[in-house]
């Protein structure tokens, strides 16, 4: 039917715009302008974390048969990606994705969910611009990454002030990882997680670190006013009274979440129907009765 033919196409080219107003009734969490400043001031060529996103990401990529023809990579911080995948398409991590493609049969989301507003609404547009059977791989920093600065900041602000500001993005749990993915039309969602320690002589050390990489607090309802003069002096010594290393360092965690989804398609594995089974779990795993 021609007329249903218009308006499909009509749907399709519509999405930028029609997310476009869904963003304006969300609230932002997220100081897109901050996050871009800091960005636009880091050091691209020396960033640890990006780094060792990309290994990550190669390393599931080696388990996967498939060779894929048409790669998007979306990114805040692309330098690593593009030296990685080279003759990808790279794409920034706006809210609204500004996609010049579809078709594609791999998308990577690259570090940059855990700065999203709306981590859901990215991987509904991802969806929107793949193929049938194509592959999503996302990672993103975890709760449990700068755990241990956290509680060092926390106690020392507490105790300065009698209360706390705003300094930590509320990350996305594990457990809410592959319902994302469900949510967003994915099938065969996986998540994963891994952890990375790094360090430190000193907390400045680790927090020049953060710096460098454009890692630091841009919640919007941050504190916006001047620190209190004790507060990273404070912090320091909780910090290095909370690690028991013997060579008087400090340690920083760095927490991954690797997320895995396919665009349904017919020649997908499925699970097979509920009663269907021939043989009972008991047997299979040769329980004694």
């Amino acid at each position: 039917m021609p007329g249903l033919e218009r308006r499909n196409l009509h749907f399709e080219y519509s999405i930028e715009s029609l997310y476009s107003n869904i963003m304006k009734n969300i609230e932002e969490i997220i100081d897109k302008k901050a996050l871009e400043s800091r960005r636009q001031r880091s050091d691209h060529e020396d960033n640890f974390l990006q780094k060792l996103a990309v290994q990550e990401i190669r390393d599931r990529l080696q388990f996967i048969k498939k060779r894929f023809e048409k790669i998007l990579v979306i990114s805040g911080c692309p330098y690593y990606w593009q030296k990685t995948f080279t003759g990808a398409h790279v794409i920034s991590d706006n809210e609204t994705l500004k996609f010049s493609q579809k078709g594609y049969d791999l998308v990577i989301h690259g570090m940059s969910l855990h700065y999203s507003n709306d981590p859901i609404g990215q991987l509904i547009q991802c969806r929107s611009v793949m193929e049938k059977g194509g592959l999503l791989l996302g990672i993103f920093l975890g709760g449990q990454t700068l755990n241990e600065l956290r509680e060092s900041i926390t106690a020392a602000e507490i105790e300065l002030t009698g209360g706390i500001s705003p300094r930590v993005l509320p990350m996305i749990d594990i457990r809410d990882a592959g319902s994302f993915l469900m949510r967003a039309g994915f099938a065969l969602p996986v998540a994963d997680v891994s952890a990375h320690k790094k360090s430190y002589n000193k907390t400045e050390n680790l927090l020049h670190d953060l710096r460098k990489m454009g890692e630091t607090n841009v919640l919007n309802h941050r504190l916006k006013s001047f620190t209190h003069p004790k507060l990273f002096s404070l912090t320091s010594n909780k910090y290095m009274a909370s690690q028991n290393l013997k060579d008087q360092k400090i340690e920083a965690t760095f927490e991954f979440i690797t997320i895995t989804g396919w665009v349904p398609s017919e020649d997908q594995p499925k699970p097979l129907k509920r009663g269907s089974a021939k043989m009972r779990l008991s047997d299979a795993l040769k329980v004694k009765d």
